[in-house]
């Protein structure tokens, strides 16, 4: 069965099962491009970053673990600054914040990039903090990195000397803040950290599909095929859409439109669909004192039980229960 190796941060391998089934893995999964920026990674690791499957998948992800969720640019300091700072991490955030770790940070992620041998590698930094670096690889190479852990896998306290180190350069207010949070912190267990680098391993297997499937030329007219059904499903985004509509609109036929809309987007029509929905349900449970049972049918729902099931899919919460919370936040 195809599998990769994580390698977890005590050093010893962590075995992923390719959800694709028994089949060898193709050779850019096998052979290394260590050190080599494909002249397509910036292009492609754009698209990534802006895909709804890194959307949808980074936010349930975040949701469930704690963990934060990043996707790095193969060229390090080439990342935006958004993407390379974000943190779930009070300690971490705080250490960002102050500017005391922000360079540190970075050279950790380097430091892990360089380290990488087409696995992914955890190490942990001065602070004693996790990280997890996986790589999306393709047939010409690394098009980005998975980023994630940011978190305490031990029981060890901050290390003296890097204490002293950072706090020479903060009010003693924020250095007594920093040693609560890093106490504060949740220490995970190694089979905790292991399992959610397992899930991650087969994300980056599906992003390491995706990244191929852009870097292929597209069929003659096929990119159109994408952006007609993303244009009908937002005009027509509140009424009732079949396959058959769609496929109409765009010329093609079934089959051919789902293929080419899963390879371009990632995501099938339907995920698309109730996907964006539920954004603009969001956004109308916030802002219409209404019925959530009018809101379900206003947003192209065709019945209340579909619109709570899906809801729940992609927020984790029911309408009733994201209402709630937005409210008191507010």
């Amino acid at each position: 069965m195809s599998s990769l190796t994580l390698h977890s941060c005590d050093g010893q391998p962590l075995m992923l099962v390719s959800p694709r089934g028994a089949r060898n893995l193709p050779y850019w999964m096998t052979e290394t491009k260590h050190n080599s920026i494909p002249k397509e990674a910036d292009s492609i690791y754009k698209e990534l970053l802006n895909t709804d499957l890194f959307s949808i998948y980074r936010t349930a992800f975040e949701k469930v673990t704690g963990q934060t969720l990043a996707l790095i640019h193969p060229d390090i300091m080439s990342t935006p600054e958004e993407e390379s700072a974000r943190c779930m991490n009070d300690f971490c955030s705080l250490m960002l914040d102050t500017k005391v770790c922000e360079s540190r940070c970075t050279e950790h992620t380097l430091d892990l990039s360089k380290r990488i041998d087409q696995q992914a590698f955890t190490a942990s930094c001065e602070a004693n903090v996790t990280t997890t670096l996986i790589p999306i690889n393709t047939k010409v190479g690394i098009v980005a990195y998975i980023r994630s852990g940011q978190v305490r896998t031990n029981e060890k306290e901050i290390d003296p000397d890097f204490f002293l180190k950072i706090s020479e350069a903060m009010p003693p207010h924020v250095s007594r803040d920093v040693i609560m949070l890093f106490d504060a912190a949740r220490v995970y267990t190694k089979d905790e950290y292991k399992s959610q680098l397992t899930l991650l391993g087969a994300f980056a297997l599906q992003l390491s599909d995706l990244a191929n499937n852009l870097l292929i030329k597209p069929a003659p007219g096929s990119g159109g095929i994408v952006d007609i059904t993303k244009h009908y499903i937002h005009v027509k985004l509140t009424e009732k859409i079949s396959l058959d509509d769609l496929a109409e609109n765009a010329k093609v036929t079934n089959s051919y439109l789902c293929k080419q809309f899963k390879k371009g987007t990632g995501l099938t029509v339907v995920e698309y669909i109730n996907r964006h929905r539920i954004e603009l349900a969001k956004e109308l449970l916030t802002s219409k004192n209404v019925r959530i049972i009018e809101i379900a049918y206003e947003t192209g729902f065709q019945s209340l039980s579909q619109f709570n099931r899906s809801f729940h899919r992609y927020t984790g919460q029911s309408p009733t229960e994201y209402k709630s919370t937005a409210e008191l936040s507010s």
